[in-house]
């Protein structure tokens, strides 16, 4: 049996947007996870060296050409320093990976949650835009004043460990609006928790997710477990397969 929402329906199940910040040359396969099973991924997120780096990695092209094939979006990671960052150098790296990957996102990382800097992400998300972004992500890592939602396409309102995740507290705001523009980002989950996860995600109106049980300094430095033999992976999602939309 499905869970279900406050009004009686089924719950549908987020779609995935994955922080890979892992190599192709290190993690060919999972790679080719990503583009086998685009039709359950909503975004994903390239940072080859915590931003674009200094000059392009060829071994990134051709993953990346089977990812946008498939349908996948792929969006590239900013630092923006929750704010303190110019725009002028935030947009540098936009510039570098549209020139080198050809991305058709941004996802500015560590944004700023308060009214003060709202300004300052209108100016990212506008600037973005005119540079040919079709698709412009706040990684806020937490709920933000409802003002940045007028200027991102997707907010991150959570990013964090699994037993933070379990007290999140939604506000009204989020609640009042479609999930499609918010997402959640869990690690140092049990494998046997991934399920709670999906359910818990779309209960609290995120219609993006993502859950790994790595931790550490970089919990996205590969898939989670099970990965990437499909069938494994599929199973500790909490996929079902015959409806990959219902959870």
């Amino acid at each position: 049996m499905n869970p279900h929402a406050a009004d009686g329906t089924d719950l549908i199940m987020p779609k995935l947007i994955v922080p890979a910040y892992f190599h192709p040359a290190t993690h060919a396969s999972e790679w080719a996870w990503l583009a086998h099973h685009a039709a359950q991924i909503q975004m994903v997120l390239l940072n080859p060296a915590s931003g674009p780096g200094s000059h392009p990695d060829q071994a990134y092209l051709d993953v990346l050409d089977r990812l946008r094939s498939a349908g996948v979006i792929v969006a590239a990671y900013v630092d923006t320093n929750y704010g303190q960052r110019p725009l002028h150098e935030a947009m540098i790296d936009v510039g570098r990976y549209r020139d080198w990957y050809q991305v058709s996102g941004v996802f500015f990382d560590r944004a700023a949650p308060t009214a003060n800097r709202v300004g300052h992400y209108a100016d990212l998300a506008r600037v973005s835009r005119d540079m040919g972004a079709s698709v412009v992500a706040f990684n806020h890592g937490v709920h933000p004043i409802e003002a940045y939602a007028d200027h991102a396409d997707l907010l991150g309102t959570f990013e964090g460990p699994w037993n933070a995740y379990l007290e999140l507290a939604v506000p009204r705001w989020v609640r009042s609006r479609e999930a499609g523009r918010f997402f959640h980002l869990m690690h140092s989950a049990s494998t046997s928790s991934f399920r709670d996860a999906v359910w818990l995600a779309a209960r609290r109106n995120a219609g993006g997710f993502y859950v790994t049980d790595r931790g550490g300094a970089n919990p996205w430095d590969g898939l989670p477990a099970g990965a990437p033999d499909p069938q494994a992976l599929w199973t500790v999602m909490g996929v079902d397969r015959d409806d990959p939309r219902r959870v």
